[in-house]
């Protein structure tokens, strides 16, 4: 039996033992907790979570300050397993639009991936589904939303220049730089994608405390650390919505496109790509489906023609000839040259349409005479000035790049096609060096040669026309609407003013201006464009027939207006409608006397013009395309 001193000595050592573990553990607490910023860093990440907050997207408003594009909330709904509770899976599955089976089958997909982690059970619920699921929220427990916003299109009409925003893919996260995450909605053509970094606004953050699996307890540090999501900037766009939902009325059931811009500063006052379709379709839950209805779409709707399709010009492109040929002085005012059906000197090619014999420039616009402006081209590249064909043709080539032929406008649209102006070796490649002359390429003179351009093109250079040799890059933007105390660290675009050259050209630029725009006023006071005519407004206008291989021809028509104070210029070409002045001039008109006057006097003239169609006969009927168009488009525009 131990004594009582050697029982007292193992109760110090043991004691002891006990004593210096407890310091061990203390110290090392101590370093971990205070002293170790890797732990403390590490421990705050496991109980304080970042929740990000989306801004609401810039709203859009016309030239007049209404609104064109606004934001909706738009829901997506997560669920928690762990406290999931649907008592009634078949009336859960109705309220929010998806099959029985689907919301089944979801349901233990988000059970097996994790009990206690918010998984996202729908993407992008409407208002009135998720007021739905409100409504029995007794019946449906375990779920939560995060609240972001949709477009809100209130004018119907303008889709293809506002473009649609869509869920961010792969690769724009990637470019983004860490700013875009996967579910973030981003601008994805038109306006939409152009301006995108002015609309989105800045992100916004929410600390959140979480318990060790994962589900959310309460704020942290009462929200000290959080931070406000900044709203994107509103625009002030150039279009006039009137004036834009007109032009797409009147080209229903057709295919084409109308540009309009006031030529003193390049804004857009309307912009139409025909078929089009409601950009509402391209908002909210069922967007993926509705688009993949327009891609498959016969019409091409998402095909955005003022901006893309390029076409011959036809008749319209002698007014640049005439130009070029004055300021270059191979030919006169009082220049003259008899038609008799064609061009004679080129075995009556190209063909001209019976008219009274041109004795000036005037009235050969005025005609349109084919013979005439086929003459003034020929006689430009063999005129003696220059040294030979490749001489000539480079300073033609050179004023119609001034003008802006085979150049993009820098207009503030995504993916602008510049069209085509070929280049002498262009021809070199068609025809081998010096196996070409002026006779190879006479079609050019009447713009039915190799020349391409986009319905915007020809707005552009009709704006240039009435301005008298200059324009401003033609675009969408009007103002940029910033809030009090706005920190301003964003780049914004300048449009710039292009001047054409005339330092050299031999008759005055005012002079050559005046006799174009004597003739392209008798074309629509007693010429081909006749039926353009408004009483009481002077306008400059020129029809043109654009040949096509694929079916009948395009009817084309460009003018501006007033003449002694232009506030309009406008481009229309309709596929399939044959001869300019017919169709193309009258729509054009309409266009010019709603800016002008505010309102059409001969509605029933309108209404006619609204009714007629000119769809490609290669297309489906209209009747079969509406059934199986998408929503909201029952109306093939």
């Amino acid at each position: 039996m131990a004594s009582s001193k050697d029982l007292k000595n193992r109760q110090n050592i043991v004691l002891g033992i006990f004593t210096i573990t407890l310091l061990v553990y203390s110290a090392r607490l101590y370093y971990l907790q205070v002293l170790s910023e890797n732990f403390a860093s590490s421990a705050q990440k496991n109980v304080v979570k970042p929740i990000q907050l989306e801004p609401a997207r810039g709203i859009l408003y016309d030239r007049h300050k209404e609104i064109i594009v606004t934001n909706t909330p738009i829901f997506d709904l997560l669920v928690l397993p762990k406290e999931m509770e649907v008592k009634d899976t078949l009336e859960f599955a109705k309220a929010i639009h998806i099959s029985h089976e689907e919301a089944t089958k979801k349901l233990v997909w988000v059970s097996e991936y994790s009990k206690y982690k918010p998984s996202f059970f729908k993407k992008q619920v409407e208002y009135q589904d998720y007021a739905n699921v409100l409504e029995y929220y007794w019946k449906y427990r375990g779920f939560k939303e995060v609240v972001r916003n949709t477009r809100d299109y209130r004018k119907k009409h303008g889709a293809n220049y506002l473009g649609y925003i869509r869920e961010v893919n792969k690769r724009g996260i990637e470019e983004s730089g860490g700013y875009y995450q996967a579910g973030d909605l981003v601008g994805t053509s038109g306006l939409e994608k152009y301006y995108e970094k002015l609309l989105r606004g800045k992100k916004g953050s929410k600390m959140v405390l979480v318990d060790v699996h994962g589900r959310e307890v309460g704020s942290f540090a009462d929200g000290q650390y959080d931070i406000k999501p900044e709203k994107g900037l509103d625009l002030q766009l150039t279009i006039d919505s009137d004036l834009q939902q007109l032009a797409e009325e009147l080209m229903q059931n057709k295919v084409g496109s109308i540009v309009a811009i006031e030529p003193k500063t390049g804004e857009i006052l309307a912009f139409v790509s025909s078929p089009t379709y409601d950009p509402n379709l391209l908002a909210g839950s069922f967007a993926a489906q509705k688009w993949d209805s327009l891609r498959k779409n016969p019409y091409l709707p998402l095909y955005n023609r003022a901006l893309l399709a390029t076409y011959p010009p036809g008749s319209i492109f002698k007014i640049l000839n005439g130009i070029i040929a004055l300021a270059e002085g191979t030919i006169d005012m009082d220049w003259s040259y008899g038609c008799g059906g064609g061009f004679w000197r080129n075995k009556g090619r190209p063909k001209c349409h019976v008219h009274p014999a041109p004795t000036t420039i005037k009235t050969a616009i005025m005609h349109s005479c084919n013979a005439f402006f086929a003459a003034v081209y020929v006689d430009f590249l063999q005129n003696k000035k220059f040294k030979n064909i490749y001489e000539s043709y480079d300073r033609w080539h050179h004023w119609m790049k001034q003008f802006g032929i085979g150049e993009k406008t820098g207009v503030d649209l995504p993916n602008e096609k510049k069209g085509l102006l070929p280049t002498h070796n262009f021809y070199d490649k068609w025809y081998k060096k010096n196996g070409w002359r002026a006779m190879t390429i006479v079609s050019n003179s009447i713009g039915q040669g190799e020349v391409l351009m986009t319905p915007l093109q020809m707005a552009n250079v009709t704006a240039c026309i009435a301005n008298k040799g200059w324009y401003i890059q033609p675009h969408f933007l009007k103002n940029v609407i910033k809030p009090r105390n706005f920190v301003d660290t964003l780049e914004y675009p300048t449009f710039q003013k292009i001047e054409i050259d005339f330092s050299k050209s031999v008759i005055p630029k005012d002079s050559i201006f005046e006799v174009i725009f004597d003739g392209m006023e008798l074309v629509v006071e007693q010429g081909t464009g006749y039926l353009a005519r408004i009483p009481g407004i002077r306008i400059c206008g020129k029809t043109g027939t654009a040949q096509n291989k694929h079916g009948d021809d395009h009817s084309v028509f460009v003018c501006f207006a007033p003449r002694e104070n232009p506030q309009i210029a406008v481009a229309v070409i309709v596929e399939n409608a044959g001869f300019g002045g017919v169709v193309a001039a009258p729509i054009a008109s309409f266009i010019v006397e709603k800016y002008l006057n505010k309102e059409i006097k001969n509605m029933e003239k309108l209404q006619e013009m609204k009714n007629k169609s000119f769809l490609p006969t290669f297309y489906p009927t209209k009747d079969t395309l509406l059934k199986t168009a998408p929503d909201n488009t029952t109306k093939i525009q």
